[in-house]
């Protein structure tokens, strides 16, 4: 693995993230627009979002491969290739067929990038990693902020971002060329059975996560725009969503002293839920419930990093861990956009609620195993 300098690492990182950022922010509603405009149903988008995860668990999975990965160090520069190929595709005509081509590219671009730098943060700044990863993570909101405040205001369109988010990919591409995210495991572990005990709730973890931010991320600006009347609001909404989403992360970086990430992680799990039994119970309207997005970002990141740290750190624990994630934001929005036209918006949310109340006690079954665990190694 080279030695990166930390300003580098740094600057490229949060770029990246700023451009993971627009993209995300921006996906959902440029979806939720192309399928109205060449009259996609419910299944074509889930199918489209589906494939967007399959590009991220394949560059994911990638690091599992022995000896592609002795030879891959390219890892950062080829998801930024293909973040600013599937940009470029995306916009490139009305034909549905270069939207599904466009999908798994972005996917790769976000995945890798995604994969690579929250890593190499964990990893280089360990002794503040909870910190720092949180800051990483708000610069993504920045972007996913940034993408629906900018066309809610009428000041770019779908396709001015997206072409914006390829230039600027390849900028990435070439200033981080000589930047190596594989780090390996520093777990020694000699009984395979308790390995295996230990990664896999981990994964099971990881997909009900992403399974929840990528079922809501995709799907809010779908179910706004069906049930609101005014123009524009599907836009307002994600941006007041991510706002949330950015102000929490830094708080979560300045709080990071005095709360572990597993308790940052499970108040927001538990906040989706509570949050979204309100409206299913009519206390709260699904258009207001934009303050979401501050229970959001503190999901992941720090789940993120617990899981490493559970799980023995290193790339090959972080792509299980990703690649677990990647199937649950590929499986997630899939089985939503089926769901939603048999059971309506309800059944959606139920599910969501579900799914966010079930991450949340896998993690503390987790815990409360490993603490037993390492108790009896130290007897």
């Amino acid at each position: 693995m080279l030695t990166i300098p930390n300003h580098r690492l740094l600057t490229f990182g949060f770029i990246a993230f700023i451009l993971i950022g627009l993209e995300q922010g921006l996906l959902g509603l440029f979806m939720a627009d192309m399928g109205t405009l060449l009259a996609r149903s419910p299944e074509d988008l889930g199918l489209f979002f589906a494939l967007h995860g399959l590009g991220s668990a394949v560059v994911t999975g990638s690091a599992l491969v022995a000896s592609l990965e002795r030879v891959n160090s390219k890892r950062i520069a080829i998801a930024s290739l293909a973040l600013s190929l599937g940009s470029a595709l995306i916009v490139m005509g009305d034909a549905w067929i270069l939207k599904l081509i466009a999908a798994p590219l972005l996917g790769a671009g976000f995945g890798g990038l995604s994969m690579s730098f929250n890593t190499l943060f964990v990893t280089y700044f360990s002794q503040k990693n909870a910190g720092l990863l949180n800051v990483l993570n708000a610069t993504y909101g920045l972007g996913a902020v940034a993408a629906p405040w900018l066309l809610s205001q009428g000041l770019l369109s779908g396709g001015q971002l997206f072409a914006f988010i390829a230039v600027l990919s390849l900028v990435v591409m070439l200033g981080a060329w000589n930047i190596d995210d594989r780090v390996p495991n520093t777990a020694i572990v000699q009984d395979g059975n308790a390995e295996l005990l230990r990664i896999y709730p981990l994964l099971v973890t990881a997909f009900l996560m992403l399974f929840l931010e990528a079922g809501l991320t995709y799907w809010l600006p779908s179910l706004l725009s069906a049930s609101a009347s005014g123009e524009g609001i599907a836009a307002a909404y994600m941006s007041q969503f991510f706002f949330w989403f950015v102000i929490v992360r830094l708080s979560a970086a300045a709080l990071a002293t005095w709360v572990t990430t597993l308790g940052f992680a499970l108040c927001g799990l538990v906040g989706i839920s509570l949050s979204l039994g309100a409206v299913l119970i009519g206390a709260v309207a699904l258009a207001d419930t934009s303050f979401t997005g501050a229970f959001m970002g503190l999901i992941f990141p720090n789940a993120y990093a617990w899981m490493l740290k559970t799980g023995g750190g290193g790339t090959s624990t972080g792509a299980r861990v990703l690649l677990s994630a990647i199937a649950g934001a590929t499986v997630g929005p899939w089985v939503l956009g089926w769901i939603l036209p048999i059971g309506g918006q309800a059944s959606v949310l139920w599910v969501l609620g579900l799914v966010s109340t079930l991450a949340a006690t896998v993690m503390v079954i987790t815990e409360l195993n490993a603490r037993k665990y390492r108790s009896m190694r130290s007897q």
